[in-house]
């Protein structure tokens, strides 16, 4: 009898949330489906577990519904105010534009996300990839109500099954209850050694008041004032054979001490030191992680004749420096930090960020790196205590 009755009540709480899943799937695809393009704000912060952070990224978002484009659905333009970049999404081609560095770089056949995988621009773009995700029946759903901001709000959080990294993905959203758009998401992969995270919070949403040739003019003015000069890869393969290889001639460059605003100059260290440089910059995850092992490799064998510098063009503008002293202060940096010009980037074909060269006595490149993990660490540490053994 007592079974019958819990099974019963099972079914019911069943039922009520099957009822609920599909009464807030079906709300948000209605209120994206009705609509011809979105216009919205939104800042993004992230960080790992354990790390402290004060890295938030301002974006602006357009973006258009187009039937004919087969992968996105749409025409996107993502002003990324802080750098400043510029993201442009056509008919398979999504365009970087980069004014402090006068140039475009052309991605073709653009699948990924252009902010995060939580940035709603794809979901706005085709609803029916939300829908699929919470019909999935691998994920985990969870939907209730809340308050947010002092408005009624809803909670809806997917968790993906562990990938084949062994990570765990999860997906979170509040959605302003009235016409169902995020006020705020989350992004969070659990992996075995550290929790990543990806938060966005979202304002000033407005429908159908996108003008794509007003969008189209304006792109047209970017990219004539940054041309572009070559076209881009996502694979590291391809990313790391366009860069500086080993046994290359180290450009020489200049720049400014972040610490005392002294002149900086490579050609100082040259046949004095073997010389680590790392392209970072504050709104970077990799570039954070890497900081406190480049500190302790630093602290290890900066009497052995390694000199680390962090080298920083992208936080050299007014509109930044202020943030990159907030963020300085909260770490420990066992190495120099110097400012430069975007030319040294270019100088030294950096295309993704954190990029790392060893430079060695002669002057010439000895190792080269994109990206940071814990395996390319240990293969950096290697290095350098192989050539500091060397100069014994």
């Amino acid at each position: 009898m007592y079974m019958k009755n819990y099974l019963t009540i099972f079914i019911v709480i069943l039922v009520i949330f099957s009822c609920k899943r599909q009464d807030v799937t079906n709300k948000i695809a209605d209120s994206n489906k009705v609509h011809l393009s979105i216009h919205y704000k939104v800042n993004e912060r992230y960080y790992y577990s354990g790390g402290i952070d004060t890295t938030y990224t301002p974006y602006e978002v357009w973006a258009i519904k187009d039937s004919e484009d087969t992968l996105k659905n749409g025409y996107i333009w993502v002003d990324n105010n802080y750098r400043p970049y510029n993201m442009i999404y056509q008919k398979g081609d999504l365009y970087l534009a980069i004014p402090p560095k006068k140039t475009t770089v052309l991605y073709s056949d653009f699948k990924e996300d252009i902010i995060s995988q939580v940035d709603w621009i794809d979901i706005f773009l085709k609803p029916g990839i939300l829908q699929k995700q919470i019909d999935d029946k691998q994920n985990a759903i969870y939907i209730s109500d809340t308050i947010f901001n002092e408005k009624k709000a809803v909670i809806l959080k997917i968790e993906f099954p562990e990938n084949q990294k062994g990570q765990k993905v999860i997906y979170s959203y509040i959605l302003d209850k009235k016409n169902m758009v995020p006020v705020w998401a989350l992004m969070k992969i659990v992996s075995p050694d550290n929790i990543y995270y990806d938060e966005l919070s979202f304002r000033d949403f407005e429908y159908d008041k996108v003008n794509k040739n007003d969008l189209l003019k304006r792109q047209k003015k970017v990219l004539s004032a940054n041309p572009v000069k070559h076209t881009g890869s996502n694979s590291e393969t391809k990313r790391m054979e366009a860069m500086l290889h080993i046994g290359d001639n180290a450009p020489d460059f200049t720049g400014k001490y972040y610490s005392s605003g002294n002149d900086f100059h490579l050609k100082d260290f040259i046949g004095r030191d073997i010389v680590i440089i790392d392209f970072w910059y504050t709104h970077c995850p990799p570039c954070v992680k890497a900081m406190p092992y480049l500190s302790d490799l630093s602290k290890r064998y900066k009497n052995k004749g390694l000199k680390i510098l962090g080298l920083n063009s992208v936080d050299n503008q007014a509109g930044s420096i202020k943030n990159l002293k907030k963020f300085l202060k909260n770490r420990n940096v066992d190495y120099d930090v110097v400012l430069i010009e975007p030319e040294v980037d270019i100088r030294y074909k950096v295309n993704g960020y954190p990029t790392m060269y060893i430079i060695d006595k002669s002057g010439k490149i000895a190792y080269v790196e994109l990206g940071f993990d814990e395996k390319k660490y240990e293969e950096l540490e290697k290095k350098i205590g192989e050539m500091v053994e060397v100069e014994k």
